[in-house]
């Protein structure tokens, strides 16, 4: 033994300490470490001494200290340090450390002991008695520990596969088979798994006990036998699990009978846990089958009736089955991974295996099916086309998958749906289809661009050739060939109208796309007449102004190859459209009905009867009273509901009639509440209908807005013409505030849009225009956001007639001044602040030159004490580093403001502290402070500043003066973001002026 009054080297006893650490580098670090001193280890007392201490370290209670010393150990058993332990050395120091007799600690020399064995068998070359003694001594420990059984066999599994076949059957094969004979009666994990970890290793043992091992290794499960395994699989606890179920999917997956055993072992087992962890038992069950080389097309047995509903419930449930919902996707995406490897008839049968199981979309979210129809080839789509056309739900599926196909396929697909009777279904899905072949880029304030390829053009063309026929197409081709302008919109969109009209689940809509085509070709026909491009333009919004969803990007693409061609007031007619009246926009329909439902009309319209009309035929004469008496009944029926809610006052034929005088309060008010209650029974469908028409125009003038939009950002349309449409979508804005207002916001944000971009070809001459009519509009409302828009306007048009971007345009600024003089003198109330502050905290670099302007009018004590607090606020954002780099202060508006503040700040002193306007004092103190800071590398500026403000400051920090300002320091403080004491004493330290 280790003589103990010699201590090995520190350093190795602090390797051998950190092998106890948490953190997993560090203890492999130390193992590392210990096994390369191999110089230390040669001596005998310090190699007894590190093994001793690492054999007794195995049995530590903490996890940690057990796993780097039986790392350490079971990696020095294998180098040179090793040689001189065998088993017997080894099993005297873990029986002398680890007494598996002591009751209260036998259960952690059992850990102990066990580990030890572990390490060395994994560490030696064993020989047969050797492996005879590990056998034996695991028996031992199994006894003094029962829980480790599972890791027994798991020992016992490990020797049998590395020991030769003549000392399995002399070391091994007993206790092996004395375990395999517990299957005659019960199925435990443990006798389970020895019979799977061994069947193709020493299959005819495992045979003679296990019925379902046949001689081969091959597994064959009777119908009697899945239940015990269920059971035993339900006894594993969480770590015997982890190598129980692998070897059994594994097993079932080598012996093909993966469906039979998930269906009644594994699904039963994973729907036996709580309700939050069945889809994690079934994401691992789908983990180890793809792990171990299952095949993707038997998957499909997971999704039984019992998980389709759990996964339904999980992805709609509330309260703890939204925790359910995060696992059914990571369930789903595992599988539909592996799916999505899959094409042709692979594809194809796992598909029709999937619909067998029911609507799993529906149940879990995520287009499986879907994935696996993008995968088929040209003859299986044919084949699923032929089964499904008439299931509507899977026919909708088609739109997803189509852009995954390949040209042949896609012409298959649309043909098939073309030559069937049109449904709403059929409909929607070559509609959605046909959409699907432009290719949209868009996005607000950027260049959009809506294209369609050849290829997909080309197929556009053999779709219309296949419901019209190749004479048809090629003639209408011809006719529109023969235009110059807007060419490529007018044939994509009469292909596209062809097809509308052929998938038209409606005869009238199919009325109306034939008469669509039509007018495309008179268009085509007729270009040199003036008014053409507003019948094209007319023709695109009557197409948007239908429900269907699906006219919008063919429009919208016709639109944006047309606009190179579309003038002005081309441009001006789409917004003068959607300015149209209610009753405009909603049709003819709405006004009949006004008229029907009792509303006022022009007793002229009604016709007189000529006597001709007395010869008229007797048919005619017949439905009129027909119709006489149909409205006498009409009218009957209100004049009964009425008479009833007039009560005594209602008239009578008899002379004894009760006149309205003759009533009293009481019967009055009785017969008003009757009245209103007749009246309430008429007014709802008037109120409906007017509703459905308010509704369908908001919907139309939106699809409006979006179209402008696309122009808007589109290359083809001149910043003039952008520029020019900004005062009709004011106009525009104005009109639907009150009645549509996200139709009114949509149009501002047009506006905001366009004065954002960059343009470089607007004149001043329409810069000023532009100035000069949103202004104008201003004039006639007092709507927020679009005042707002107007200031964001005035700050646009002096952005764009700046060249140099630091100075504006003689025009420009003259007609500002104008703006500012007329803001001074409140000229009628109609020019918020926003108008002349806004510009100037946008734009300080183009004001440099009108500082002298706004520091006269924000210290004229004439001007409106809210106006100086803006305008001077508004200066003070002029003086930043950011703007002073890019040009320079005159010293005459430095020392014009340190004068005027200096006798600002001086009326403060001499005046009544009680009459002190707390903002304007913040905003003058923010602006002397913010100027100070800014000049301090001018020495001339500061001895300006100096001069002017030493004394007043001083006297602002002494005595009385300091006390009142203290009342308004939370006002001044909010504005300056410092208290008034901060700020002077910044602007002394600024100044160079002694405190």
């Amino acid at each position: 033994m280790y003589n103990l009054g010699m201590r090995p080297p520190s350093d190795l006893l602090d390797t051998i300490s950190k092998l106890a650490e948490l953190d997993a580098e560090t203890r492999k670090g130390a193992v590392r470490n210990l096994a390369e001193r191999q110089q230390d280890l040669a001596d005998a007392e310090i190699n007894t001494y590190v093994f001793e201490r690492l054999i007794s370290g195995c049995s530590s209670a903490r996890a940690a200290v057990r796993l780097g010393y039986t790392t350490a150990l079971g990696t020095i058993l294998t180098s040179k340090a090793g040689e001189l332990w065998n088993l017997d050395k080894v099993l005297a120091v873990a029986n002398k450390k680890m007494d598996l007799a002591e009751k209260t600690v036998g259960t952690g020399h059992a850990i102990g002991q066990f580990l030890v064995l572990a390490a060395y068998a994994q560490s030696k070359n064993l020989k047969e008695a050797e492996v005879f003694e590990i056998v034996e001594q695991s028996k031992k420990i199994r006894d003094a520990a029962p829980s480790l059984a599972f890791s027994q066999i798991n020992l016992l599994c490990s020797l049998a596969v590395k020991a030769k076949e003549s000392v399995f059957q002399k070391s091994i094969a007993p206790t092996v088979e004395m375990y395999l004979e517990g299957l005659n009666s019960q199925y435990t994990p443990e006798n389970v798994y020895l019979a799977l970890r061994l069947r193709i290793s020493h299959s005819n043992t495992v045979a003679k006990y296990a019925k379902f091992v046949k001689k081969d290794g091959s597994c064959q499960f009777s119908d009697d036998q899945y239940p015990k395994i269920l059971a035993a699989l339900k006894r594993c606890d969480y770590a015997t699990l982890q190598v129980f179920l692998p070897i059994l999917i594994k097993t079932s997956i080598e012996s093909a009978c993966f469906e039979k055993m998930y269906l009644k072992v594994l699904e039963p087992w994973a729907l036996s846990s709580n309700e939050t962890k069945v889809f994690d038992r079934i994401l691992s069950i789908v983990n180890h089958y793809f792990e171990f080389g299952g095949d993707a097309k038997l998957i499909v047995v997971v999704f039984t009736k019992e998980v389709l509903n759990r996964m339904e419930t999980a992805t709609r449930g509330k309260g703890q089955f939204r925790l359910m919902s995060k696992k059914v996707e990571d369930f789903t995406d595992c599988i539909k991974s592996k799916l999505s490897d899959l094409r042709d008839e692979d594809a194809y049968e796992t598909l029709k295996a999937l619909e067998k199981s029911g609507n799993v979309d529906k149940a879990c979210g995520t287009g499986l099916t879907t994935a696996l129809l993008s995968n088929l080839g040209k003859k299986q789509i044919s084949a699923w086309i032929k089964d499904n056309l008439s299931n509507q739900d899977e026919v909708r599926k088609i739109v997803t998958a189509f852009s995954n196909w390949n040209e042949a396929s896609r012409i298959t697909v649309l043909t098939a749906l073309l030559a069937q009777k049109a449904t709403e279904t059929s409909q929607s899905v070559v509609a959605s289809i046909v959409d699907s072949l432009f290719y949209v880029k868009t996005r607000a304030g950027e260049f959009a661009s809506i294209q369609i390829s050849d290829k997909n053009e080309q197929i556009l063309r053999q779709l219309v050739v296949a419901v019209q026929g190749e004479e048809e197409v090629k003639k209408a081709e011809k006719s529109i060939g023969k235009a110059s302008l807007r060419k490529k919109s007018l044939l994509i969109l009469w292909y596209v109208t062809r097809l509308w009209s052929r998938i038209a689940a409606n005869s009238d809509d199919s009325s109306a796309y034939d008469s669509d085509s039509s007018e495309i070709l008179a268009i085509a026909k007729n270009e040199s007449d003036d008014n053409n491009a507003l019948v094209f333009v007319d023709l695109l919004l009557s197409i948007l102004s239908r429900e269907q969803k699906f006219h919008r990007t063919p429009t919208a693409f016709a639109f944006v190859h047309a606009i190179p061609s579309l003038k002005s007031k081309d441009l001006y007619h789409i917004i003068e459209t959607a300015m149209m009246s209610e009753a405009e926009l909603a049709g003819n329909e709405a006004e009949d009905m006004e008229d029907e439902e009792g509303m006022p009309f022009d007793e002229s319209e009604i016709p007189t009867r000529s006597e001709e009309d007395d010869d008229s035929d007797f048919d005619e004469e017949e439905e009129e009273e027909e119709d006489d008496e149909e409205n006498e009944a009409v009218d009957q029926e209100l004049l009964d509901k009425l008479n009833i809610a007039l009560g005594d006052a209602a008239p009578r034929e008899s002379s004894s009639d009760v006149e309205m005088d003759d009533l009293d309060d009481e019967e009055m008010q009785k017969m008003d509440e009757r009245l209103a209650a007749a009246f309430k029974a008429i007014a709802p469908k008037a109120t409906k209908s007017q509703k459905r028409n308010a509704k369908n125009v908001e919907a139309l003038k939106m699809k409006i807005a979006d179209l402008l939009l696309i122009g808007i950002s589109s290359k083809e349309l001149s910043e003039q013409n952008k520029v020019k449409l900004v005062v009709p979508l004011l106009k525009w804005a104005k009109l639907d505030a009150k009645t549509h207002d996200k139709v009114a916001q949509k149009a501002l944000e047009l506006v905001n849009i366009i004065i954002k971009m960059k343009f470089t070809e607007v004149s001043e001459k329409d810069a000023l225009q532009l100035m000069k009519e949103v202004l104008e509009e201003a004039q006639t409302t007092t709507n927020i956001l679009i005042v707002d828009v107007v200031a964001r306007c005035v700050t646009f048009v002096l952005k764009i007639s700046s060249k140099d971007g630091k100075t504006m345009s003689s025009g420009v600024r003259k007609e500002f001044q104008l703006l500012f003089d007329n803001y001074l003198k409140n000229v009628e109330g109609k020019v918020p602040s926003n108008f002349v502050i806004q510009p100037i905290a946008d734009l300080p670099l183009l004001f440099i030159d009108q500082l002298g302007m706004l520091i006269d009018a924000g210290f004229d004590e004439q001007n409106r004490i809210f106006k100086r607090t803006e305008i001077l606020g508004a200066t003070a954002l002029i003086f930043s580093k950011q703007v002073l780099q890019e040009t320079k202060i005159k010293s005459a508006i430095i020392k014009k403001i340190g004068k005027l503040s200096a006798a600002y700040f001086q009326n403060v002193i001499d005046s009544d502290k009680s009459e002190l306007k707390p903002r304007l004092f913040g905003t003058i103190l923010q602006l002397v402070l913010k100027v100070t800071s800014c000049v301090q590398t001018d020495e001339q500026h500061l001895n300006i500043l100096r001069e002017s403000l030493e004394s007043v400051i001083q006297k602002m920090s002494e005595g009385e003066v300091f006390v009142h300002l203290k009342k308004i320091n939370p006002t001044c403080h909010h504005i300056i973001g410092k208290s008034i004491n901060g700020a002077f004493s910044s602007i002394k330290k600024n100044l160079e002026i002694e405190n």
